[in-house]
């Protein structure tokens, strides 16, 4: 998982177009909708704020909030009424289709931050009506959770096939929004059982990608078995071996005058040639490259 940076100005500017979508469009009918059902209501108002206050706050929760509604929703096991389901998952569509463009432009993810793999670009189509080419995902599925199927950081941008994968899966997976979490997911090679040499010059395929095992938590295991990792990686031998040589021809003289003629940082410098970004949400297989990039740059030194 890669964490979802959020500056304090981001957070900002997509809170107020997702409200600004809410009270313009919605808002009334949705307070009618939590009047009329007595579980939502329980759980969305407080009482010393108005209704449209406590709305708010809960469309607008932060992942610590959500894992507490959803403990609640789980402790007193109540169902919402079909209509005020129906109505939630009516408005996550519009919603969907109307908005979800919006706040991933403002948010700069160009990459799934469950796979890492896959581009879920949002831009502006040849009519210019801007487009997300991607997915929501509900951290908290909708079909087990459809009370919190509009929550703004419930709703995850990935790429379609990494959430077909996780559908309605009850994982115990980090929220990408959760900046608290340190992913344990290291990409790394060994030898195959031809124990072949050339495989650390790049001349040889002979080789596995793996991750390593040793400092994985809990929730780093639930992510690679459910996005199905080791095999969506093991495929990417020709990059490796690419990086491998990049490795070998990038030595203290190349880097100095690289550095020199463009007027880049060391890091900069290293992110270009090998293919990968300090926001790893920046450029596909970016955290993939830095890991054996690693690996072969620190066999040199």
């Amino acid at each position: 998982m890669i964490k979802i940076f959020i500056s304090e100005k981001q957070k900002e500017e997509i809170e107020m177009a997702y409200w600004k979508w809410m009270s313009r469009y919605h808002l009334k009918d949705f307070l009618k909708v939590i009047e009329g059902d007595m579980t939502l209501k329980e759980l969305v108002v407080k009482d010393n704020e108005t209704m449209e206050i406590s709305l708010k706050k809960y469309l607008l929760s932060n992942y610590r909030e959500l894992g507490r509604i959803k403990a609640t929703i789980d402790r007193n096991g109540k169902k919402l009424q079909k209509s005020s389901v129906d109505y939630i998952k009516a408005r996550y569509l519009n919603y969907r289709n109307s908005q979800a463009a919006k706040i991933v432009n403002v948010l700069g993810i160009t990459a799934c931050p469950y796979c890492n793999q896959n581009y879920i670009n949002a831009g502006y189509d040849r009519r210019g009506k801007i487009k997300f080419w991607g997915d929501l995902d509900h951290f908290y599925d909708k079909k087990s959770y459809p009370e919190l199927a509009l929550c703004l950081y419930n709703l995850i941008p990935v790429c379609k096939v990494c959430n077909h994968l996780k559908s309605s899966e009850q994982r115990m997976i980090v929220n990408p929004y959760d900046y608290s979490a340190e992913s344990g997911i290291k990409f790394g090679t060994e030898f195959d059982e031809s124990f072949d040499l050339d495989y650390l010059q790049g001349k040889s395929q002979n080789f596995n990608i793996i991750i390593d095992e040793s400092e994985l938590s809990s929730q780093d295991k639930a992510e690679i078995e459910l996005f199905d990792l080791k095999n969506r990686y093991k495929q990417l031998k020709r990059n490796v071996q690419e990086i491998i040589v990049k490795s070998k021809a990038y030595d203290q003289i190349y880097e100095k005058s690289l550095k020199e003629g463009f007027d880049l940082s060391a890091d900069e410098l290293r992110a270009y040639v090998f293919g990968y970004a300090e926001n790893h949400l920046d450029r596909t297989l970016s955290k993939f490259n830095m890991d054996i990039m690693n690996e072969f740059r620190n066999s040199d030194e």
